[in-house]
């Protein structure tokens, strides 16, 4: 973006240069018409408005003939009125100069040379012609470098202008980019009401593994003139990069009645077939949609508003279209204070841990507990973890909250074994955690510190983590094991429940997610899925924990299935460390 400004301000500053040096030699050129010859200085007047209307026409016959008429007025005035042969080097060597700027790159200026020294050589005499040649010469010499320079500049300038036009396209799709559209909006009327439809393809990285990167780009090609046909002239279309297009709407009126229509197209064509190859592929997916108004004309916070309801969007499922409003703005706004107030939550000592026990399933006691997060923020209430959570991994601070986590729980473990009552406490680690902390360096250093028995310590890792993150998250698995601590992983059946990953993963136990536990006393298919997680630990030699158990007839099931542990509501919710430990007392 830079080298590109930088380009702009240089073809600046060399049209600026041309455009004086251009005028100049149009004034010096009159100037010497006008004041040497004698009679009909009317005529010499037309030479400057011929060369500047040439100058300024776009129309290439008018710029023809506006040339020609120049070149006459000066020939003509050399036939009837001769000047001095010293003119063409004090004055009308600048006249091919001004030819060359008309008509930059072409054979006119050279054309000039021979019809200016033509029209002194029918009455020079002949004891000049040595000193005539000479000048004539250097009018020649000094035309054809500054005709090939100027050719040079052509070039530089289609260049410039290439370089320019390539940094504001997508380089895939050929449509406008993200660069293209920040200048666009940097430059709105304010007589016109704005407003942006932002799409989202749904699941593109699965389409890009099924139908391979080539067909996946084709894809977004196809998809890209598809929404460029369906927008038309109500709009124009950019790619902003990935899966992502936007769509910028203006109107003099109401801009929403435009993009009701838009939306409405959208609509009816997303059932639309796309051919690649062979193959036919469908796309689902997501929009959000803000006004400029609605963001009283910040155009910053305006982009900010539509990824928002696109995110919105999204989090409700494929083929949602979500416009950004007054309950959104609430939203958007609290999510900004919880963003800000993450940074100061520890220091402040907002955060504290809740403990939800891990029973036997066959023996109902005690064997460990689950830590689980809590924020009492003293002006927002109580915030739910869902709700801070991902921003803190959006913006790396859940490194810092993960750390207190780990560390609080690992006191309270070993406060509880030194009271001779060791149990297990599991924590669950976030994929950024993983991703950007040494996790198994920074317990094995809280362990040492505090003097924690490492198999009173249990991580919760999700199959999420396991399969998008394994590069991170095994290595670090398999050194926690290593130092005694174990390993779970939570919401197991979820997400991608791969065979082939699980026999090579370095874990302990398996956890039942409560979606499965929830119906499985009435749902044959529920029933059996929790069956078959059973078997599968057991077979792999890992325990089993059930999750979110909430009445006797489920736990009834669990034990006849052979389950090891259950946690849930049936049993206790979570609870503080003093009602946790007046429970296993």
């Amino acid at each position: 973006m830079e080298r590109a400004r930088h380009i702009d301000a240089q073809v600046l500053k060399v049209k600026l240069a041309v455009q004086i040096v251009f005028y100049l030699s149009i004034a010096l050129i009159t100037y010497t018409l006008v004041s040497q010859h004698q009679q009909q200085l009317w005529l010499y007047l037309a030479f400057p408005l011929f060369m500047t209307l040439g100058h300024y026409h776009q129309h290439p016959n008018v710029k023809r003939w506006c040339a020609v008429l120049s070149i006459t007025v000066i020939a003509y005035g050399g036939w009837v009125d001769p000047l001095d042969p010293d003119y063409i080097e004090e004055s009308f060597i600048l006249l091919p100069l001004c030819y060359i700027v008309m008509f930059p790159g072409s054979l006119w200026p050279n054309a000039i040379v021979p019809i200016l020294i033509a029209t002194y050589l029918h009455y020079l005499p002949s004891g000049d012609y040595g000193e005539f040649f000479e000048d004539a010469f250097e009018l020649a010499a000094i035309t054809g470098l500054a005709s090939v320079m100027m050719l040079f500049h052509k070039r530089y300038l289609y260049l410039a202008s290439t370089y320019k036009q390539d940094s504001l396209t997508d380089y895939l799709t050929k449509l406008p980019n993200r660069k293209a559209f920040s200048d666009d909006i940097r430059h709105l009327s304010a007589r016109l009401d704005y407003a942006v439809i932002e799409i989202g393809l749904n699941d593109f990285k699965n389409i890009n593994d099924s139908l391979g990167y080539t067909n996946g780009d084709e894809l977004l090609v196809k998809f890209g003139r598809h929404l460029v046909s369906l927008v038309a002239d109500k709009g124009r279309v950019y790619r902003l990069g990935g899966d992502e297009f936007i769509i910028l709407i203006s109107s003099s009126k109401d801009v929403t009645q435009d993009v009701i229509g838009i939306l409405d197209m959208l609509v009816d064509s997303a059932q639309k077939v796309f051919m690649i190859g062979n193959t036919s592929h469908r796309l689902t997916y997501s929009i959000g949609i803000a006004l400029l108004s609605d963001a009283l004309g910040d155009t910053r916070l305006w982009g900010k508003n539509a990824a928002t309801a696109l995110y919105k969007a999204r989090s409700r499922g494929p083929n949602q279209i979500q416009w950004y409003d007054d309950e959104l703005l609430e939203e958007s706004i609290r999510q900004h204070q919880i963003e800000v107030e993450l940074a100061s939550a520890i220091e402040a000592e907002q955060f504290y841990l809740l403990y939800q026990p891990k029973v036997d399933v066959k023996q109902n006691l005690v064997l460990g507990a689950e830590a689980l997060i809590r924020w009492q923020h003293p002006f927002l209430g109580m915030i739910p973890p869902n709700d801070f959570i991902s921003i803190a991994e959006k913006t790396a601070q859940i490194v810092p909250i993960g750390r207190w986590v780990i560390r609080q729980a690992c006191m309270q473990a070993k406060a509880w074994y030194d009271m001779n009552r060791p149990i297990c406490i599991s924590v669950n680690v976030s994929t950024v955690q993983f991703a950007h902390d040494e996790i198994d360096e920074y317990i094995k250093s809280v362990l040492d510190e505090i003097r924690l028995p490492p198999h009173l310590l249990q991580i919760e890792i999700t199959e999420t983590a396991l399969m998008q993150r394994s590069e991170f998250v095994v290595g670090s698995c398999k050194k926690l094991r290593e130092m005694g601590v174990s390993v779970a992983v939570d919401d197991f059946g979820v997400e991608y429940s791969s065979l082939n990953y699980l026999k090579q993963l370095p874990i302990d136990v398996l956890k039942i997610d409560k979606s499965f536990v929830d119906d499985c006393v009435h749902e044959t298919t529920d029933h059996m899925l929790v069956r078959t997680i059973i078997q599968i630990g057991r077979n792999l030699g890992k325990r089993v924990v059930a999750e979110g158990v909430e009445y006797q007839e489920q736990l009834e099931l669990l034990c006849l299935e052979g389950c090891d542990e259950y946690q849930g509501y049936y049993f206790s919710k979570p609870i503080d460390a003093r009602a946790f430990t007046q429970l296993i007392d």
